[in-house]
């Protein structure tokens, strides 16, 4: 069916037929005489990732890890050595976006740029954004358009604070020179908070959504900077500085204990029903609901946080504002799998990183109900 598609693209439409690198449509050519136009689609800049060390795996309190898997192999490992994608920015003429993933294709080449996105589960080939006949209307922009989409990034904290974000920095030589900065819509109150605190002109910001077709004068668009839980130094660093934020040495860390709770109050698979019940044990425990923050509040409080405690979900990823020493304790629900993304920050940081599995609907449960946590925060603080 696919091929079928592919045929009648190629035979009866003027759209992309075919997936090709960047490299491939555009090579760097060799001998190439002086007297040409300056005005050309081109690599703007490469930076060679480097390599990733997860030296610790969290601490199991309970029960060993559900590790999901790919074709009978994990899909994650504990702790190990990577390497990040090396970084690359493009620049293309009339290139166009298809999608809020990011998907770019060159209408004269009739080609998709295979650097541009990735789906979730499929191969690029067989995405239904590479295989469409009827495009939706199309939308141009003038002037230099910076995309920083990536999959995920439209509702998700996780994907836009650790995917999108680090894109602004990378390319904060043309932040100033470009006419839109396109990012995952819907808008939202606490993205424009994160942009603002990364001086962001918010007038610039175009949000796209899944249907969206846009013709740019010039883009500027990068590789996937950030491989899937995979989080690198890298990421963080560029995070602090797109935020001007100096990390606090451990010299200078708060001698009283600050512990917080990140609530996931309103996310019925991540919220434990009993959580209130839970916390009037524990006066000293601070309940926090990252919602209602401000990014300098959010900023203040996990710098000063000496244990964070919470279920599992993106309210993690602001531990990297921790001090190396803080003593993190993620949540899970008994069927859970394991996803790295969290104790992979910690391990990077020097942070203490334990895992419990409780059971997040019924406190009675004799093995991992209210019992068994009230006797784990006991020992954790």
């Amino acid at each position: 069916m696919k091929i079928l598609k592919k045929i009648i693209i190629f035979l009866f439409t003027n759209h992309p037929y075919r997936i090709k690198s960047f490299l491939n449509l555009y090579p760097d050519k060799k001998g190439e005489e002086i007297d040409v136009p300056e005005r050309k689609s081109m690599v703007l800049k490469i930076e060679t990732g480097k390599m990733i060390v997860y030296p610790n795996c969290p601490s199991f309190v309970n029960a060993p890890p559900i590790l999901r898997t790919v074709s009978n192999i994990n899909r994650y490992e504990l702790k190990g050595v990577y390497k990040e994608p090396d970084r690359i920015l493009y620049k293309l003429l009339s290139g166009t976006i298809l999608s809020n993933n990011g998907l770019v294709y060159d209408r004269k080449k009739r080609a998709f740029i295979e650097e541009s996105a990735k789906e979730w589960t499929i191969r690029l080939y067989h995405s239904p954004f590479t295989n469409v006949i009827n495009y939706p209307p199309k939308k141009k922009l003038e002037g230099i358009v910076l995309s920083c989409l990536t999959n995920g990034a439209d509702g998700g904290f996780y994907h836009f604070f650790l995917e999108s974000l680090p894109k602004l920095h990378y390319c904060h030589e043309i932040i100033e020179l470009s006419s839109f900065i396109l990012l995952n819509g819907p808008k939202t109150d606490w993205k424009l908070g994160w942009l603002k605190k990364a001086n962001i002109d918010i007038d610039k910001v175009i949000w796209v959504m899944n249907t969206d077709h846009i013709e740019c004068d010039q883009l500027i668009f990068t590789n996937r900077l950030i491989h899937d839980q995979q989080i690198s130094k890298w990421c963080i660093n560029s995070l602090l500085a797109l935020f001007n934020i100096k990390q606090v040495t451990p010299a200078e860390k708060f001698t009283n204990n600050v512990i917080i709770w990140i609530t996931r109050e309103g996310l019925k698979e991540r919220h434990i029903k009993w959580e209130e019940d839970i916390l009037m044990d524990f006066p000293k425990i601070e309940r926090i609901d990252l919602n209602k923050l401000t990014p300098d509040e959010t900023i203040d409080l996990l710098q000063k946080s000496t244990h964070v405690i919470s279920p599992h979900g993106a309210g993690l990823s602001n531990i990297i504002f921790c001090n190396s020493g803080t003593k993190i304790l993620e949540i899970l629900p008994n069927d859970k799998s394991f996803q790295p993304c969290y104790s992979r920050i910690s391990s990077m940081l020097g942070f203490e990183h334990s895992i419990i599995n409780v059971d997040f609907m019924n406190p009675e449960n004799q093995k991992t109900g209210v019992n068994y946590l009230r006797e784990t925060l006991c020992k954790f603080i």
